[in-house]
C-alpha cells in the first residue's frame, strides 16, 4: 500500500499554516482597533497628484506613494480611487518597484493600473524583500500586448528577494489582470540561499495572457482559491518549488499549451495539491503535464495530488493528463533516470474518444508510485498498465 500524501488531518494542518500568516496583514488592516487605526495613515495617490484618467501620465505621483508609505514601518494603506492609473511605455524595465517594503496595503476602489509594452518584458509592480504586502480591488493591463509575439508584454506583479531578504506574507485579492504576459511571477534570485514564501492568492482572474501564475525556482507556501483563468495559455506553472495548494479554473484555452505544467528543471518540485476545473480546452498536447527538463541530475517531481474536473473538451486534445522528460538537446527521452514519485491523481475527466486518458511518453527507470482514486478508477478509459510507475487504483 502506498502511503498516503495528505492524511486528512496533515492536509488540514498544512493548509491552515499556509493561510494564517499571508492573511494576517489583511484580517488585521480589515478590522483594526481604534489606536492602531489613528496610527496607520491612508496615501491617497490623487492627494499626490494622481490624474486617473488613463491618459496622462501617473507614474511619478505612484513612485511618490510608494515612497511615503516606506516612511511607515508600522503601515501604511495606498489607495487608488476610482480611475485609470497610466505608467507610460513599458520597455524592458520595471516601472513601479519596492524595496523592503512592510506592512503595507494597495487598496483600489475599481482602479486600473495600465502600461504600454513597447518593447521585451516589463514589470509593472515588482517586490523586492518586502514582507507583510496585500493588494486588494486592483485591475492590471498592458495596452501594448500582443501574444503573437512571445517576447513582448508586462508583468503584472512580481516578487523577488534583495540580498538575501525574501519577500514573505503576500494577499493578492479581489484583483483582476487583463491582456497581461503574466499575472504573478515569482523568479530565482541571483542572490543564492533568498526564497520568496507564504503567498496567498484570493477571488483572482486573468484574462487573455500567457501566464496565470508562475513560479521559477522560487515561491514557496502557496495558497490560491478563486483563480479563475479565462484564454490563457498556462494558468499554473510551477517549477523548482515546495508546498503549494492550489485551486483554479481554467477556460478557452485554446492555444495549444497545458493549462498545469508542473516541471522540474534544477530543483526538486515538490508537495503540491492542485484541484483543477478545465472547460472547452481546444487542441494541444495535455491539459496537464508532469514534465522533467534534463538540467540537473537526481532532481525529482514528489508528492502531487491532482484532482481534475475536465469536460467539454475537442478531439484535437492529444491527451488528458502527460508524463514527459527531455534530454539537454530537448528530445524526448522514452526511457529516463528522471523520476515521478507519490503522484495521486482523481477526478472527472471526459473527453473525446480519440484522446488519451494518460500519456506516459517517457518511464523512468526507477519505478514511480502512482495512485488512482476512486472516481477516477471508474472512468473506462483507464489504461491496464501505467509504464514507468508501480500504480494502485482503488476501485471503490
Amino acid at each position: 500500500m502506498l502511503r498516503p500524501l495528505f492524511t486528512r488531518r496533515r492536509f488540514l494542518q498544512a493548509v491552515a499554516a499556509l493561510s494564517a500568516p499571508v492573511c494576517a496583514p489583511a484580517a488585521a488592516a480589515d478590522a483594526p482597533s481604534k489606536s492602531r487605526a489613528t496610527r496607520v495613515p491612508t496615501i491617497n495617490v490623487k492627494d499626490l497628484g494622481a490624474f486617473g484618467n488613463g491618459k496622462l501620465p501617473d507614474l511619478a505621483q505612484l513612485r511618490a506613494a510608494i515612497r511615503d508609505a516606506a516612511e511607515h514601518p508600522g503601515g501604511a494603506t495606498i489607495l487608488f480611487p476610482r480611475g485609470d492609473y497610466y505608467l507610460g511605455a513599458a520597455d524592458e524595465t520595471t516601472l513601479l518597484s519596492a524595496s523592503n517594503l512592510q506592512n503595507i496595503r494597495f487598496v483600489g476602489e475599481q482602479a486600473t493600473l495600465v502600461c504600454k509594452s513597447v518593447n521585451g518584458t516589463s514589470n509593472m509592480l515588482m517586490f523586492a524583500g518586502c514582507r507583510n504586502i496585500s493588494l486588494e480591488g486592483l485591475t492590471f493591463r498592458d495596452a501594448g500586448y500582443n501574444r503573437n509575439l512571445p517576447d513582448l508584454g508586462a508583468v503584472a506583479i512580481r516578487l523577488t528577494a534583495e540580498g538575501r531578504i525574501g519577500c514573505e506574507n503576500i494577499s493578492i485579492a479581489d484583483c483582476k489582470f487583463d491582456s497581461v504576459h503574466a499575472a504573478f511571477t515569482c523568479r530565482e534570485s541571483e542572490q543564492k540561499g533568498s526564497r520568496n514564501r507564504g503567498i496567498r492568492v484570493t477571488n483572482v482572474s486573468v484574462r487573455h495572457a500567457v501566464f496565470g501564475l508562475n513560479f521559477q525556482h522560487d515561491g514557496d507556501d502557496v495558497v490560491a482559491r478563486g483563480l479563475r483563468c479565462d484564454d490563457v495559455k498556462r494558468s499554473y506553472f510551477p517549477y523548482g518549488v515546495s508546498r503549494h495548494d492550489i485551486e483554479l479554473e481554467a477556460i478557452n484555452n485554446a492555444t495549444g499549451f497545458t493549462d498545469v505544467l508542473i516541471k522540474c528543471y534544477h530543483g526538486d518540485t515538490t508537495d503540491i495539491r492542485v484541484k483543477l476545473k478545465s472547460r472547452a480546452k481546444r487542441g494541444g498536447d495535455a491539459i496537464v503535464y508532469l514534465d522533467h527538463q534534463n538540467e540537473a541530475r537526481n532532481k525529482i517531481i514528489r508528492n502531487i495530488a491532482l484532482e481534475l474536473d475536465i469536460d467539454d473538451v475537442d478531439c484535437k486534445l492529444e491527451a488528458a493528463i502527460a508524463f514527459r522528460a527531455l534530454d539537454q538537446k530537448y528530445n524526448e527521452e522514452r526511457i529516463t533516470d528522471r523520476q515521478w514519485q507519490n503522484i495521486r491523481i482523481d477526478g472527472d475527466i471526459r473527453i473525446c474518444d480519440q484522446t488519451k486518458l494518460f500519456d506516459f511518453r517517457s518511464a523512468s527507470k526507477t519505478p514511480g508510485s502512482l495512485y488512482i482514486g476512486p472516481r477516477l478508477a471508474r472512468n473506462p478509459r483507464l489504461p491496464r498498465s501505467f509504464p514507468g510507475f508501480n500504480a494502485e487504483v482503488q476501485r471503490s
